[in-house]
């Protein structure tokens, strides 16, 4: 009897001492796991959180490769999270010129250089990035390309692109049945191509300056060069030179002529530049005038009838007939008054997309790149075409050099030239000396204020 009890007992209790063993174990493993994943979030610290503006609306090719890149990094960072906000380009530089006056830019957005990068630096809106520079100069990227975005001697971004703003694209075929193998040589020829289009009815040229800084970017950047000469801009700035002169008055004077011959759409100035491109690659005009950026998009779209071209040369020109206004661009800056914890989430992030991978990538989608990475063997033969026309010189780009003040100014008169009856381009240029020499004087008065005692003493008086 007493045996058959000792044996219920043992059936029982060994069983849920085991059972108890089991949950003990798992008890203490759970806590392990949750001290090691507990001490991990210790050693990365917390989340970072950071909101990043760019223009990267349209989802083309080489958008696609950074989209990728920035998932990629969440992958190997999720300490770190990306918010980003895709804005219009017209309305993105509107919206970073607000958010800058209000200190409410964001942790990370992308940038041009010169005229548009230059007032946020001096206005203390961004911070110098000198901490990772030499990972790239004059190792995987030039130092003549990091300069577009140096500003007084520190660097506030890595440029991710290189853009040439003024590349002419043409229907191949399409100038072929009007007899003519190759684009015109001389401006004269090319005008003479231009009517003969417009006669049998097609738009020459799409034009879609709505946002009113095409006619100046694409246009007079390159044309400018070509009657002016690449200092022109500079010697204008310290006074040397005048908008005024009769070489860039020239350059006005074409911009004029290609408007009143009927060269351009109707409703050139209610249409942007991308729905410029879609008048050319829908068949509607024979030629289009954009930057580099537009390559992949548009030559999707032609099976081998994409020409490519330079604005041709000109008569009486003291420029180069053969170079492009070019610029680096797409780089990425950094809010100034970010925590140390954030920069520094920044910077990583600004290196993981800035690097080798990135650029080879981009190269494979037709996109010109600042670094020093040779053309893949496979690569569409035109994008080869844009490759060498883009090697035969570059000439400054207006909005890369001059004041944004002036840049904003000359955009305006530009698209009143194709509006405005009587007003051409010695009004144009008349105008645009008169906001130059009222930007030079008050450099000059600001200069003269703070290197005066009495001035300065004036100013701190309550």
């Amino acid at each position: 009897m007493l045996g058959r009890w000792f044996i219920r007992v043992f059936l029982i209790f060994v069983p849920l001492s085991l059972l108890s063993v089991f949950f003990l174990f798992i008890h203490t493993t759970v806590e392990k796991e949750r001290s090691s994943v507990g001490t991990l979030e210790e050693e990365r610290g917390p989340q970072v959180e950071l909101e990043f503006w760019n223009t990267w609306v349209h989802n083309e090719p080489w958008q696609e490769i950074i989209f990728e890149r920035m998932k990629s990094f969440e992958k190997v960072h999720p300490e770190i999270k990306l918010h980003m906000d895709a804005i219009p380009h017209d309305e993105y530089k509107i919206k970073v010129k607000a958010a800058a006056a209000g200190r409410e830019l964001p942790d990370l957005l992308v940038v041009w250089p010169g005229a548009e990068m230059r007032p946020l630096v001096a206005g203390r809106s961004l911070s110098p990035i000198d901490e990772i520079v030499g990972n790239y100069k004059d190792k995987l990227i030039p130092a003549n390309k990091l300069m577009d975005y140096a500003v007084g001697g520190k660097q506030y971004a890595i440029p991710t692109v290189v853009s040439f703003t003024s590349i002419i694209y043409y229907d191949k075929a399409l100038l072929m049945n009007k007899g003519y193998t190759h684009f015109p040589e001389t401006y004269g020829e090319m005008k003479q191509l231009l009517t003969l289009l417009r006669n049998d009815g097609k738009i020459p040229i799409a034009l879609g300056n709505k946002a009113k800084w095409v006619l100046q970017s694409c246009y007079l950047s390159t044309i400018g060069s070509r009657y002016t000469g690449d200092e022109f801009l500079s010697e204008a700035i310290r006074g040397e030179r005048r908008f005024t002169d009769p070489e860039f008055v020239s350059a006005l004077r074409v911009i004029e002529e290609l408007n009143k011959m009927g060269a351009f759409n109707e409703n050139m100035n209610s249409l942007d530049n991308n729905q410029q491109d879609d008048l050319f690659i829908e068949g509607k005009s024979a030629m289009v005038i954009d930057g580099s950026w537009a390559l992949p998009k548009i030559s999707l779209q032609f099976q081998g009838q994409l020409g490519l071209a330079a604005f041709p040369a000109v008569s009486g020109g003291n420029g180069s007939t053969t170079s492009l206004s070019g610029v680096t661009g797409q780089g990425i800056a950094i809010n100034a008054d970010l925590s140390p914890a954030k920069k520094a989430a920044a910077l990583q992030f600004i290196q993981y997309i800035n690097n080798e991978i990135t650029y080879k990538k981009l190269l494979q989608s037709q996109m010109l790149v600042p670094a020093n990475i040779p053309v893949p063997r496979y690569v569409d033969p035109v994008f080869k075409e844009m490759f060498e026309l883009t090697s035969r010189g570059i000439a400054p780009v207006y909005d890369a050099v001059l004041p944004s003040d002036l840049i904003d100014t000359m955009n305006k008169l530009l698209q009143d030239m194709t509006t405005r009856k009587g007003f051409g381009p010695e009004q144009v240029a008349q105008a645009l000396q008169s906001k130059m020499d009222e930007i030079r004087k008050g450099q000059f008065d600001s200069i003269k204020s703070v290197n005066n005692p009495n001035v300065a003493k004036k100013e701190e008086a309550p």
